[in-house]
């Protein structure tokens, strides 16, 4: 996509297929005029912390017309994955896509909803750097055992990017970043 070590990643793990169904939904998306961010890992890759993921994360306004636009062509590459509304595999790379709802949050508890995404593109559109601490910090928080890799990701990309005390984060898990900020500050 637009990072060049994430790129190589993908490149070195085998998980450059991971790019091309992502391209490919994303243009359908924008086909139907629907607007879309990517979150999750692809994201964290693409703002710096390089680590590989194995599907991808697409908040829309409607998932459940996403996956219908995106499975309504039987000979497309998409397929619903059974038992999951939101969920599709593409049939060409393996590659899952987990559509999100935008103003939702991850589950119940967590307080930091996703964006609205308001761009329609045929190219990936990412979640802006501060909604994906913001939102890695929820998630972690409200499920510490099941979500430690998204307290992973919220560290790295601390560290990777140098970013600062004061970071934008959403005013829900500002508290919990400052904590986590000054944790790994008095480590150096």
């Amino acid at each position: 996509m637009e990072t060049e070590g994430a790129y190589v990643l993908r490149e070195q793990t085998g998980t450059s297929g991971l790019e091309q169904t992502v391209r490919a939904a994303v243009a359908s998306l924008a086909e139907h005029d629907i607007p879309h961010l990517i979150a999750g890992g692809l994201a964290v890759q693409e703002h710096g912390y390089f680590r590989v993921t194995l599907d991808a994360d697409i908040i829309v306004p409607d998932a459940a017309e996403a996956a219908e636009f995106l499975t309504g062509d039987l000979s497309g590459p998409f397929v619903r994955e059974p038992g999951f509304e939101d969920t599709l595999r593409d049939k060409r790379t393996g590659i899952q896509i987990n559509f999100l709802p935008a103003a939702g949050v991850v589950k119940a508890g967590c307080r930091v909803p996703f964006p609205v995404p308001d761009k329609v593109s045929a190219t990936p559109q990412f979640v802006p750097l501060e909604a994906l601490l913001s939102l890695k910090l929820d998630s972690w928080n409200n499920s510490p055992a099941r979500r430690a890799r998204d307290k992973g990701d919220a560290v790295e990309l601390i560290l990777k990017r140098k970013l600062p005390r004061d970071f934008a984060v959403d005013a829900a898990v500002r508290a919990l970043y400052v904590q986590l900020w000054d944790e790994l500050t008095a480590e150096k």
